[in-house]
């Protein structure tokens, strides 16, 4: 989840632990200095990412959303946040508050994540089992907006004893979601149904902009039919995709009855490129792609006098006239070795990942 998201929902969510009755003659902290703590903490578990830097490719299938974003070790980092704060606040010593605080923060930034498709491992460093509910694109305004309107009442009405009900809108809003897709899972199985030869499958990933777009994915033996779904016209949505250069975005989702689908195969179709293709897939140093791709598809195929590249990516990362941003591959100059590399993200340049 985007990190504005992040902070505001970790100043909501620190606005409501209560003050200890055995410090009431400590000095309060004010509703600015819970948005502060709350707001920080809640972005402490992505400071992961500078091991991005080092290895990506490693730092997305291994380290990313891992110890960092686990259950287990969150009172751990909580109470190592506590301490720089009490340290920063010194005229606040109410340890158990600020443990409070940072503990709510990291919590609300490892549960959102868990409502993105790529989700988090709660139970790192004993498990890489990963809970991902497939509700919440990365990027998503109208719970940034419902968030703020939530902090905003939680603030107006701090001294309220219902003021629990400001979150109502927020959760109010993912509900919504759950129910829509819901919906969406129901409109995209609507069809005659032959006892001995059920239909796939269907998986639901939801898309930039609106609740109301999601993208299809049915898998198949050799790798995923997949479709752009509306459930209904999105006004807003359309306006933010005309902002972000995307003029035509919401022209490629279709209703449910009329959608368009299209083919993906883990290997290339063309059998003359399957040889080099399958050396890439089953390289050693390609177990990290294989590793983290959820819906992995063959991406694409170049080939020169002296350089060949093969390249794979995650329908995760496809959304409607954008470029993928996750595209993963290999090269090989003539008679060398393969070589790891990536493409930068919405680009075409080519940077080769260095096994540290």
């Amino acid at each position: 989840m985007d990190i504005v998201t992040h902070m505001l929902i970790g100043a909501t969510v620190a606005q409501l632990p209560k003050q200890s009755t055995q410090s009431q003659s400590i000095a309060t902290l004010t509703w600015q200095s819970r948005a502060t703590i709350g707001a920080f903490s809640a972005i402490f578990p992505d400071i992961d990412y500078i091991l991005f830097f080092w290895n990506p490719l490693e730092f997305l299938a291994n380290w990313h959303r891992a110890e960092t974003h686990s259950l287990l070790l969150s009172p751990l980092w909580a109470w190592l946040l506590s301490l720089v704060w009490q340290r920063y606040y010194h005229r606040y010593q109410d340890i158990k508050l600020l443990f409070k605080l940072s503990l709510a923060g990291i919590l609300s930034h490892i549960i959102s994540d868990s409502f993105t498709v790529f989700g988090t491992k709660w139970f790192a460093p004993f498990s890489d089992y990963q809970v991902s509910w497939d509700l919440l694109f990365v990027v998503d305004g109208y719970l940034t907006l419902t968030t703020l309107i939530a902090l905003i009442l939680l603030i107006y009405m701090r001294k309220n004893s219902y003021r629990i009900f400001s979150l109502a809108l927020p959760l109010g809003y993912l509900t919504l979601i759950l129910i829509v897709k819901q919906n969406a899972i129901v409109q995209t199985t609507a069809r005659a149904i032959d006892v001995a030869n059920p239909p796939p499958p269907k998986i639901l990933l939801p898309q930039p902009f609106s609740p109301f777009y999601w993208q299809v994915i049915e898998p198949t033996d050799t790798g995923f039919n997949q479709a752009y779904l509306k459930l209904a016209n999105d006004v807003i949505a359309i306006k933010a995709s005309e902002l972000m250069g995307q003029e035509s975005y919401q022209d490629s989702f279709q209703l449910a009855h009329q959608l368009s689908w299209n083919s993906y195969s883990v290997a290339p179709k063309d059998s003359h490129l399957q040889q080099e293709a399958n050396q890439v897939w089953h390289h050693q140093k390609f177990s990290a792609f294989r590793q983290f791709a959820k819906y992995p598809v063959f991406y694409d195929y170049t080939k020169s006098s002296s350089r060949t590249c093969v390249w794979f990516s995650d329908l995760r990362y496809h959304w409607p006239n954008i470029i993928p941003s996750f595209r993963i591959g290999m090269c090989r100059e003539a008679g060398a070795f393969w070589k790891l590399y990536r493409k930068k993200y919405f680009s075409s340049e080519q940077i080769e990942i260095i096994d540290r």
